[in-house]
């Protein structure tokens, strides 16, 4: 049945950016928001779940690639039921459960409902629940688009940092898939212990005194091309010291806060190492609809599967969010934070 407009929701929403964490999460207000109809090619989505990313926290601290017009409603990804469509929309979305991702200036997903384009969404597969549906885009895509970089290098192996992390998950799993090997780095030992069998080529302790020269070992042996660093920071150069001839160096995050450094000029210009960035927002932008659909099915069946796990640690309803927020950031490991509608 269409929904009678206009439609009055509630939405989390963030009144300024704030570089202290704890401030700009204490921040966060429950307000009461309108739609009064649709636009031609526009699609409105009643929210079911959405998560919280380390992207989620970023941008609410104003240090992310993505700065919306204030106040904004957070939330990167999720995934709802298709209630409208605008004109020029095929009516068939209606009633689909969806996928979305939002990093344009409108608002995003920690809303009960959501006005977006189909070039944001994607039909979520049958057999995911609403839970795996609204975490199906940023580490799930953002490993798929690694991994085409990954083998555009030609790299039999490659090496990743935050190897703990559930985008480096989907990393290995991918690379199972393909036949490469992976040589993971964490920072602590209990990390690696629990990922000890979970197939990596080595996996070492970024902490440990000897880092560096068993982490040379394992170059010498493997000869990864590619090193996929979600920390930057001084590990950057260090690793970029250890890479072999003709490596690249792919940045897609800075979980260490820190400007990378230690990069040696005289391996740019004689090793022909080089370094580069990636971004979900450019992937998506430029790859077409076949592609994306192709990356969605693989993606789902490695869920479906259960070659992955994208484990939720805490729910919260959207007046508890703050407690929520608090709990994640106290735990990331555990899993996602997610907010039920």
């Amino acid at each position: 049945m269409k929904p009678h407009y206009p439609i009055h929701y509630r939405a989390a929403e963030l009144p300024s950016y704030n570089a202290n964490t704890l401030r700009a999460m204490l921040s966060l207000r429950i307000t009461e928001k309108e739609i009064k109809s649709l636009g031609a090619g526009q699609l409105l989505v009643k929210m079911e779940a959405a998560p919280c990313n380390p992207s989620d926290i970023a941008f609410m601290q104003g240090g992310y690639n993505v700065v919306k017009a204030l106040p904004a409603v957070p939330g990167f990804e999720g995934c709802g039921i298709v209630a409208d469509v605008g004109e020029g929309v095929d009516s068939e979305w209606i009633g689909k459960r969806v996928s979305l991702f939002i990093q344009g200036n409108e608002d995003g997903s920690w809303a009960e409902y959501v006005v977006s384009t189909s070039e944001q969404l994607i039909p979520a597969a049958q057999e995911l629940s609403a839970e795996q549906a609204s975490m199906f885009f940023v580490n799930p895509f953002t490993a798929w688009g690694l991994m085409e970089m990954v083998a555009a290098h030609g790299a039999s192996c490659f090496v990743i940092n935050a190897a703990g992390s559930r985008l480096s998950e989907y990393l290995l799993a991918l690379a199972k898939k393909n036949g490469v090997a992976v040589i993971g780095i964490v920072r602590k030992e209990q990390t690696a212990a629990a990922l000890a069998n979970k197939g990596f080529a080595g996996l070492l302790v970024s902490t440990d005194n000897d880092f560096a020269a068993k982490l040379s070992d394992l170059i010498a042996k493997y000869n990864p091309t590619i090193f996929l660093d979600a920390v930057a920071g001084e590990q950057t150069g260090m690793i970029a010291g250890l890479m072999p001839f003709n490596s690249k160096i792919v940045v897609y995050g800075g979980l260490s806060g820190k400007e990378i450094s230690g990069i040696n000029s005289l391996q740019l210009i004689f090793k022909k190492l080089t370094i580069t960035g990636f971004d979900l927002n450019a992937w998506f932008a430029n790859t077409d609809d076949k592609r994306k659909m192709l990356a969605a099915e693989h993606l789902s069946a490695l869920i479906a599967e259960k070659k992955v796990q994208n484990p939720v640690s805490i729910t919260v309803a959207l007046d508890a969010l703050v407690q929520g927020l608090r709990h994640y950031l106290g735990s990331m490991s555990e899993g996602k934070m997610l907010i039920r509608f």
